[in-house]
């Protein structure tokens, strides 16, 4: 039964990707991207250019890509929402969902009751 279930998942999900691979073939953006980089290649060819003399050409080039810094990979800060309960008159400020208040109120009122709270 196993089996049978994997394959009948693994149809799903290529009638999904059929779906979707569609859709970008209809995408006119996509349609214009694979335009350029034809023309692209096509010109790197008549010329017998390489990408990476492309990159140069255009002022890319002796700039080594370096790891980000850890400061760089952290996020911003996160906005300050701001949860008002009709019932009590509490509010409840956090920058991320972890808030011990907020948790007891969405196990006590359910998780989208206590977002329609949300002040700002």
């Amino acid at each position: 039964m196993k089996k049978i279930n994997a394959y009948a998942n693994t149809l799903a999900e290529i009638e999904a990707l059929k779906k979707k691979l569609e859709a970008l073939e209809n995408d006119e953006g996509l349609k214009k991207s694979l335009e350029f980089k034809k023309k692209l290649e096509d010109l790197m060819a008549k010329y017998e250019v390489s990408p990476d003399e492309v990159i140069n050409l255009l002022g890319g080039g002796g700039k080594v890509a370096s790891k980000a810094s850890a400061s760089d990979k952290r996020r911003g800060t996160r906005p300050l929402k701001v949860y008002k309960n009709p019932k009590t008159g509490e509010t409840v400020e956090t920058r991320g969902g972890n808030h011990k208040v907020l948790n007891e109120w969405k196990e006590k009122f359910g998780k989208e009751k206590v977002e329609s709270w949300l002040v700002s």
